[in-house]
């Protein structure tokens, strides 16, 4: 009969890392006068060995890190810096820090941020995650994704925002309107903004042509290649509906570059309202999500996870609303 695996230890880890069973537990618990050196050296051995803090035991000790974990996959997309403000904010009014870990959309990032996070901090922020994440938990921590389903989630109604913004170009009298969707990584409410998309076409009696669908990829260049693609079909659509800001800029660039006049000769909606819509030329027509409020919120639900208090509610959805600037108009 085959034997258990022996578990890790302390000492499995000070031996590896060159360090004290003290050091290893100074650096496990956030202690502080601790040099960076030995903070990487010692993570790295947990990450090498598979340790993982005991919960019961951590538990049992009443430590607290006063650590919320943030897991995302970059910070350079506005939505992501926006909400962080605003979970930021609520931290810092309960004491806590944030301690920001991202991924690049890579798996084994993913795995080993997950790991020290599940040894450095009281709970986890997901913000922007993929399908999988909260997996990567399984129980050992609270965790409160933003931006995304979960069972414990703070988002917009994305669904209802992409209905809005299609439903503005279907009354302004377009007929041909174009959607750049999200990226193909499972990241729900890019699936969701395509859905209303979808929806509002469907209840104004037209159809889709598969070509209008283009991969906006969340960023300026995706969606102005994007854009680049669809402006060269032989009927190109007079509209298009971006599932993101960044995305919609990009077809403002393409355009632009291509000498269509926005909204003469092309309608241009974003999603998010980051506040880069409103300094574009022209100002971009998208639909608003209030990002502060939300990181705030999903902040707050975290910090009362872990304080074994149950939040007031454990789905938050916020309204999306239309935002009209000077991206749209009637078709010519």
């Amino acid at each position: 009969m085959a034997q258990a695996p022996t578990p890790v230890t302390l000492a499995d880890v000070a031996r590896v890392a060159g360090v004290s069973k003290m050091t290893v537990s100074n650096v496990i618990n956030n202690k502080p006068g601790m040099s960076e050196t030995t903070r990487v050296r010692v993570q790295q051995a947990i990450e090498t060995t598979g340790y993982v803090v005991n919960p019961a035991a951590r538990a049992l000790a009443g430590r607290r890190s006063n650590l919320i974990g943030v897991l995302t996959p970059r910070l350079n997309w506005p939505f992501v810096s926006e909400v962080l403000h605003g979970a930021s904010l609520t931290a810092e009014a309960a004491g806590l820090n944030l301690a920001i870990f991202t991924t690049g959309q890579n798996e084994g990032l993913e795995r080993e941020r997950a790991a020290l996070l599940r040894t450095l901090a009281d709970g986890v922020l997901l913000v922007a995650p993929t399908a999988d994440d909260h997996q990567l938990f399984a129980g050992a921590l609270p965790v409160v994704t933003l931006g995304a389903h979960g069972p414990r989630s703070v988002q917009v109604d994305n669904h209802r925002g992409a209905q809005l913004a299609t439903n503005h170009l279907l009354e302004l009298g377009h007929r041909r309107v174009a959607h750049l969707r999200g990226p193909d990584n499972h990241i729900r409410d890019a699936a969701e903004r395509e859905a209303g998309f979808r929806s509002a076409m469907q209840a104004a009696g037209l159809t889709v042509a598969p070509e209008w669908i283009q991969n906006g990829e969340f960023s300026e260049d995706g969606g102005e290649r994007a854009a680049r693609h669809l402006l060269s079909l032989p009927e190109p659509p007079t509209a298009i509906f971006a599932a993101n800001d960044r995305s919609a800029i990009g077809v403002l660039r393409a355009a632009a570059a291509l000498g269509r006049r926005v909204p003469h000769d092309l309608s241009v909606v974003g999603f998010d309202d980051i506040h880069a819509a409103s300094v574009t030329d022209p100002p971009l027509t998208t639909i608003r999500q209030p990002l502060e409020d939300m990181g705030g919120a999903a902040a707050q639900m975290l910090i009362d996870l872990t304080r074994d208090l149950t939040p007031v509610q454990s789905q938050v959805i916020f309204p999306a609303a239309l935002v009209i600037r000077g991206s749209t108009a009637p078709p010519v």
